[in-house]
């Protein structure tokens, strides 16, 4: 009854947050057994013994499972899962010392590429993450809205408030040219979002479109969802030439 019960809980965001899947699943088995022994974690969890024992050392070592002796028993148990944002600043802690030795390699062998790839809906959000990492506070950077049928999405329309929330908090501007008969859906993102420009055009535009600082975003969002990023000056400048005429047409 226990294992079926195990198996209903998601792990997925575990293992997002560095996890294997293996130790997500001995973890949450801990978190709803209690103390156990090691024997029983097998059971619950169907994967061999070698691999429990070797997580379990790793989950040890990592701070999110400890264990008491009872006798010359171990009995396991699952760290408050509060440990975790322990775990994590340390993986932050660690990263930070390392970056500097990563941007010191890129210095010494970076080729500049001109077009980057992004697919599926993790990919897009690197992609916007990326743009948000490369602008500064009171930077702008320009934007065709999203494709018509995605912006009708109660995920897509999540997904941009969040990011546009979190682009306001930084201090980016942004000037986004809108389709009139879209309006309605884009002051529902764009509600109460500072630093926002919007005007609309009822004459036929582009969509998914994003510029900044030389660099060109156009998504598509057929399956698989892509984003392809060209960094080139001239692109870039030939796009924003097109972006100021459209805007000087447009209307709030």
């Amino acid at each position: 009854m226990h294992a079926v019960h195990l198996f209903c809980v998601d792990t997925s965001v575990l293992e997002d947050l560095g996890l294997s899947n293996a130790e997500a699943r001995v973890y949450v088995c801990l978190l709803e057994k209690g103390s156990c022994q090691s024997g029983k974690i097998i059971d619950s969890t169907n994967l061999q013994s070698s691999t429990v024992y070797h997580v379990l050392g790793s989950l040890l070592e990592k701070g999110l499972v400890g264990f008491i002796l009872r006798g010359k028993t171990k009995f396991f148990q699952a760290q408050d899962p509060e440990s975790f944002l322990v775990f994590l600043e340390e993986k932050k802690r660690r990263f930070n010392e390392f970056l500097p030795l990563l941007r010191e390699r890129q210095k010494e062998g970076f080729v500049k590429q001109s077009a980057s790839v992004f697919q599926g809906a993790n990919g897009l959000k690197a992609a916007f993450n990326q743009m948000l990492s490369t602008l500064k506070k009171g930077g702008e950077y320009c934007v065709f809205q999203f494709p018509n049928d995605a912006l009708f999405d109660e995920k897509i329309i999540l997904f941009l408030r969040n990011y546009h929330l979190r682009r306001a908090a930084k201090g980016v501007r942004v000037r986004l040219l809108a389709l009139d008969n879209c309006r309605q859906v884009i002051k529902k993102i764009f509600h109460d979002v500072p630093l926002t420009k919007i005007r609309f055009l009822r004459e036929f535009a582009p969509t998914g479109i994003t510029l900044y600082e030389n660099n060109v975003m156009i998504l598509d969002l057929d399956e698989p969802q892509t984003a392809f990023l060209i960094s080139s000056k001239s692109v870039y400048e030939s796009y924003k030439k097109f972006f100021e005429e459209k805007w000087a047409k447009a209307r709030a």
